[in-house]
């Protein structure tokens, strides 16, 4: 009997360590996947609009509002590798469509927002 509760400390202490490792694989992928969808960077607005961007994706976006102004709305963004590029995109006066850039190769940063 003796030896069968030794078998069975050994079982249960196995049992905890899997599920300590599991609960930690598990927090570190969820905590990845939270941090990943957090911007990293964001324009003012012009005209209500602007230029937003995360690890290497970016886009143009406007507030609920929508665009103030029609006419053309050009978004830059500097990607770490491949260097700048553009996104112009001719909204009318209310619309509120995101418009995704190209993503980077590596990192996106230093977006802008022009109005033409």
């Amino acid at each position: 009997m003796l030896a069968s509760s030794s078998r069975l400390r050994r079982l249960t202490a196995k049992k905890v360590a899997q599920a300590a490792v599991l609960g930690a694989l598990a927090a570190g992928t969820f905590g990845l996947g939270a941090n990943a969808a957090v911007a990293q960077g964001a324009t003012g607005d012009v005209y209500n609009c602007y230029t937003q961007w995360w690890n290497t994706a970016w886009a143009q976006k406007c507030y609920s509002a929508g665009a103030e102004a029609t006419g053309t709305y050009e978004s830059t963004i500097d990607c770490s590798v491949t260097g700048r590029r553009y996104l112009p995109k001719f909204r009318r006066v209310g619309s509120t469509t995101t418009y995704p850039g190209v993503d980077c190769t590596f990192s996106a940063s230093n977006g802008d927002i022009y109005y033409y």
